[in-house]
């Protein structure tokens, strides 16, 4: 039976555009289609932010995502860039390791408006906006009030996206097949600088105070979607029913992964 695959690719990088190349002909000669579409793979050309660009347009869904690392950073990726076309023909014939990965759904709320829905695999930001300074903002989990802080704003990441931005912002690494979220406080100007490790049924609102309503911007996976225009009042957050299907043929394990990646342990 034909499979079809759909290619998302760094275009910046050009060893990514000639691995792209390859795997078309590659293809070609296999009796595999390429669309623009999910079919039985999606194939990532580039570093995590590709990965996660591909995510945002190809949408979650059964179909697996394999990353061929070309970056720098390599935790999303399944396989490294040497490695391309045997990792594709394993995802394709069913022989590859395939790990869930939670995503978040994001509703952001404006006064007057109809609320926008957004979802996450990293991370989601509520922070102050390119022309504001310090904003303050009020967490509530499960509809208890926790703290009110004052500073850039409040990150909330699933999983793998702990070892991204809340990382920089002091959160925990978290084990990728957790289910909860690690909300951080992002430069806090309060006493109040500590992660929070939610269980996987919490949700999570954060509010902000009727100045910080046309200061405050939203980002998603590290890029904003809503910026101070927007009028903001609050964001809630949950983890989805749906998941992403990471295809992994490293053989690396994910600690040894943060290993190499964040402390530099090759022995």
């Amino acid at each position: 039976m034909s499979k079809r695959l759909a290619i998302v690719l760094n275009e910046q990088d050009a060893r990514a555009v000639d691995a792209a190349e390859r795997l078309r002909a590659w293809c070609a000669s296999r009796d595999v289609s390429v669309g623009q579409d999910a079919g039985d793979l999606i194939v990532a050309l580039g570093g995590d932010g590709t990965i996660l660009r591909a995510v945002h347009e190809m949408g979650a869904g059964d179909t697996p995502l394999l990353g061929i690392k070309f970056g720098r950073l390599g935790f999303l990726s399944g396989a490294p860039a040497d490695d391309l076309l045997e990792a594709v023909e394993a995802a394709l014939e069913g022989r590859a390791a395939i790990e869930s990965r939670a995503l978040l759904d994001i509703v952001a709320w404006s006064g007057g408006t109809e609320p926008k829905h957004f979802t996450a695999l990293n991370e989601v930001l509520l922070g102050r906006g390119a022309q504001a300074g310090i904003i303050t903002t009020r967490l509530l989990i499960n509809g208890h009030r926790v703290y009110t802080q004052r500073g850039d704003g409040i990150i909330a990441a699933t999983a793998t996206g702990s070892t991204a931005y809340a990382l920089s912002a002091g959160g925990p690494i978290l084990s990728p097949g957790y289910r909860g979220m690690t909300v951080v406080p992002l430069a806090s100007h309060t006493l109040i600088n500590r992660a929070i490790v939610t269980a996987p049924e919490d949700s999570v609102r954060i509010e902000l105070s009727d100045a910080g309503h046309a200061a405050a911007a939203l980002s998603i996976d590290g890029d904003m979607v809503l910026d101070e225009s927007a009028g903001l009042t609050h964001v809630d957050i949950a983890l989805s029913d749906r998941s992403v299907r990471l295809v992994k043929l490293d053989s690396r394990l994910f600690f040894d992964t943060l290993a190499t990646e964040f402390f530099e342990q090759r022995d």
